[in-house]
This record gives C-alpha cells, sequence and structure tokens, in this order.
C-alpha cells in the first residue's frame, strides 16, 4: 500500500549523488510539493513519488528530510544499497532519476596522479638501499627523475627511472 501524507498523495522522494558521488536521499511530504521541488532544484537532486507498494517501503527507510526558511533543504547520505534500489523503482516507474556521474578522486596535493604525470615538486617514493623514502621531484628529463629526499635534504640528490618510484595514494582505477 503506498504511503500516503496528503489527501491521497504519496511521498516525495528527493535523492542524487552529492558531493564525491556519496548517494543521499529523504523522504518528505506530498504537501511540501512545491518547496521540495524549489530545493530539489537548487542543490541539484532529483523528486520522485512514492508510487507503488514498492516505493512507499523504500521511502519509509529514508530519513525524513528538512526544509529550510532559505529555501534550502536537507538530504542526508543513505547507504548506497537503497539508494540503488530507490532509482531503479523510480526507472521501472517512469520517473525521473539521478543522472550518474563519473565520481573520479583528485590525487592529493603534491601527489601524482599516476606515473606518466609525475611532475617536478611532486611527491614520490624512492627506495635508497633497503627502505624506502619519501622524495620530491626535482627535476625530469624525460623517464628519468632527479630527486631529493624529503626527510634527508642534506643528502646529496638521488636519481631513478620513473618506474623505480612508487606512487603514495595515486588515483584509484575505475572499475
Amino acid at each position: 500500500m503506498t504511503k500516503q501524507t496528503n489527501g491521497g498523495s504519496p511521498d516525495l522522494i528527493v535523492l542524487g549523488l552529492g558531493e564525491q558521488g556519496k548517494p543521499q536521499a529523504a523522504r518528505f511530504p506530498a504537501s511540501q510539493s512545491d518547496p521540495v521541488t524549489k530545493a530539489a532544484k537548487a542543490m541539484n537532486l532529483v523528486v520522485g513519488k512514492a508510487d507503488g507498494t514498492a516505493l512507499a517501503e523504500l521511502a519509509d527507510k529514508l530519513p525524513t528530510g528538512r526544509l529550510y526558511a532559505t529555501g534550502r533543504g536537507f538530504v542526508p547520505p543513505v547507504k548506497r544499497g537503497l539508494y540503488d534500489k530507490i532509482v531503479e523503482q523510480l526507472k521501472l516507474g517512469g520517473q525521473p532519476v539521478p543522472e550518474p556521474t563519473d565520481v573520479s578522486v583528485p590525487a592529493a596535493p603534491g601527489l601524482p596522479a599516476s606515473w606518466d604525470k609525475i611532475e617536478v615538486g611532486q611527491m614520490v617514493i624512492a627506495a635508497e638501499g633497503q627502505p624506502w623514502y619519501a622524495a620530491i621531484v626535482v627535476a625530469r628529463d624525460g623517464d628519468m627523475l632527479t630527486l631529493k629526499w624529503r626527510d634527508y635534504p642534506q643528502e646529496p640528490n638521488a636519481i631513478r627511472h620513473v618506474g623505480a618510484v612508487a606512487l603514495l595514494k595515486p588515483t584509484p582505477v575505475s572499475t
């Protein structure tokens, strides 16, 4: 049975991907349709209706969202599994769904995203004998890097092939 809050109208579901691609969703009473729609648009979120049993049951699992006097709203993060089920049910019902986004985590400042993108000033990890140490790239000539040991600046610079250094937390590969 569809949950209804306003003379037979089903609850509204507001959802989308927030910053860093994290799913967020909330339910709102259908009586707040206009302000909810405006707030969702301002937050780049999608509004759907909890039509049908499956969507109504999923909407019951969502936290209740909040609207503020500023016209903005609060839509908290939710678990990916619940979010995906709601998106699937909205699609089946022919309702709008959030556009999938290609969210990639950028490399940390000062860290190269890949071996091809190592630049002067970035930090890598390089071996000096058995242990590995943090090093700053001070020059690059093709595939050869000149490195200054970050924690031992008094030591002489080292020259290493780009394939002989490790990256510290490189950008993850999308699957």
